[in-house]
């Protein structure tokens, strides 16, 4: 395949960078989040394993059947009556189920969102949202943690990316730079994701931003939380292999940010030959680390679970609102952080445990 020749040609590029076991981009994260250790998933992107395909590690672009495996669902807008509307995706399972949230959509478009719902709950009987009365010791969750997935490339070196065209207009250079083939999967994979990218900011001042390299999204967190001074905030320690469905008692609440809404800048890896951050601002929430300790062989698991607080805007025919039986403005929405997502969070942020 074109797109193995040319990728194992950049791995060269970036495999130099690192022969002595600590990458560029592992330096500045040093430099400038010296108090915060490296995140395991942002290691396991920037040392890509050749044969990481066989062992399953690999995007499967154009072909996942597995809603809570998609890169997209937590890329997302929050407001109602705007004109631009989610990707169109082949198949039902490929849709953005967070990414929903438009009044005055189609037909089709509810329809769709019908459909995914069926099927979320038909394939996976797992938790997707829930309320944030679930977020204390003593209750009972089923959830099953899909494996992790990362680009064929995973998160190249910040000069690698930069010299790779990233806008929609200079997408054919693109495709011939990384070899991906015309019309393809991948191709329309790209094509959307670009086009996310590029969708303005809805909100004067609210950040959203795309970035190829590490370098590029910690500096763009800091911009849009107004400081330098961040902390970054994952799931640490969720199997990067996944976990299957089972009920995960929570055993232990500690709040972030000392108890109040918070805001923070959250990314999601959307779908691309290499690692990109979709980044955005995630409004008012309440963020919590929670313990939790599974029933058949998950073992402990420690997850951060996002609230939002305000949903006003959102969309009525959200599929949140449809699931848990609530609307605009109600009580709280919660997800958790999947393995491989971040958010940042000024470094004021402190964690207070909860009952």
């Amino acid at each position: 395949m074109v797109l193995l020749a040319v990728a194992s040609l950049l791995v060269i590029q970036a495999q130099h960078l690192s022969d002595a076991g600590v990458s560029t981009a592992e330096v500045f994260w040093r430099t400038v989040l010296p108090d915060s250790p490296l995140p395991d998933s942002i290691r396991w992107l920037l040392h890509p394993d050749t044969n990481s395909e066989s062992k399953g590690e690999v995007m499967n672009t154009g072909t996942s059947k597995d809603i809570l495996s998609q890169q997209y669902p937590y890329f997302y807008f929050r407001y109602k009556g705007k004109s631009q509307k989610p990707p169109a995706r082949n198949d039902i399972l490929s849709q953005p189920y967070f990414y929903f949230r438009y009044k005055g959509s189609s037909s089709t478009h509810n329809k769709v969102t019908k459909q995914h719902e069926k099927a979320a709950s038909a394939t996976t009987r797992t938790v997707v949202f829930f309320r944030e009365a679930s977020v204390r010791v003593g209750e009972v969750l089923p959830i099953r943690f899909p494996p992790a997935r990362r680009a064929p490339l995973g998160l190249l070196p910040r000069d690698v990316a930069d010299s790779i065209p990233f806008l929609s207009a200079a997408l054919p250079a693109a495709l011939a730079r990384l070899g991906v083939a015309a019309s393809s999967a991948a191709e329309t994979e790209m094509e959307e994701t670009l086009g996310m990218c590029e969708m303005p900011s809805l909100a004067a001042g609210e950040a959203k931003f795309c970035a190829t390299s590490l370098e590029a999204m910690v500096e763009g967190a800091m911009a849009g939380l107004g400081t330098r001074d961040v902390t970054p905030v994952t799931s640490p320690s969720l199997p990067r292999s996944g976990a299957p469905l089972q009920p995960y008692t929570v055993r232990a609440v500690r709040q972030i940010d000392g108890g109040g809404e918070s805001r923070f800048v959250a990314c999601h890896a959307g779908l691309y030959p290499y690692t990109v951050f979709m980044c955005h601002d995630t409004g008012a929430v309440r963020a919590y680390m929670a313990d939790m300790e599974g029933a058949r062989g998950g073992g402990k698991v420690t997850v951060a679970i996002v609230c939002h607080t305000d949903t006003s805007l959102w969309d009525p025919e959200h599929m949140s609102f449809r699931l848990l039986g609530t609307k605009p403005g109600g009580e709280p929405v919660c997800h958790f952080m999947p393995y491989g997502h971040i958010m940042f969070a000024k470094n004021n942020a402190t964690t207070h445990s909860s009952a």
